[in-house]
């Protein structure tokens, strides 16, 4: 799916180039649905802070391929910024029964736990993970 609009627009998200990248990958969406694209619009809209419009975009994503784990993660953590920890502890869960390891999401999870007074909040985070996690809540 790697062509050489995706690429430009994948450059300039990089580069922090916010509305450039959306607009084209708002385009290319228009003429091929995939979860990359999706994805990186997603993605894009949470940096702008703009939660609703990125949980839409992974929702998308999802109509795609409903089991993607880097599509679960990032929902999750949509809906996480927006104060919905249930919801994201759940897309967290999938996400992680989907085989993604990324240690970001034991973070985020602990993160929801500890926002919904839930038990063993950092069970089976490492000791980074764990300063991480209380340097997150210091920080708000």
């Amino acid at each position: 799916m790697v062509s050489s609009e995706f690429e430009e627009a994948y450059r300039e998200l990089e580069e922090g180039k916010l509305e450039s990248a959306l607009e084209k990958f708002l385009k290319i969406a228009e003429k091929e649905q995939s979860v990359e694209v999706w994805v990186n619009i997603g993605n894009i809209y949470r940096r702008m802070n703009l939660l609703a419009k990125a949980i839409e975009s992974y929702k998308r994503a999802l109509e795609i391929d409903q089991k993607n784990p880097v599509v679960l993660f990032n929902l999750g953590s949509a809906y996480y910024q927006m104060g919905k920890f249930f919801e994201a502890l759940k897309l967290l869960e999938k996400a992680e029964e989907q085989g993604l390891t990324d240690p970001r999401v034991k973070i985020v999870k602990a993160l929801c736990k500890i926002k919904l007074n839930l038990p063993d909040p950092m069970e089976g985070l490492d000791e980074d993970q764990k300063r991480i996690v209380k340097d997150l809540m210091k920080n708000g």
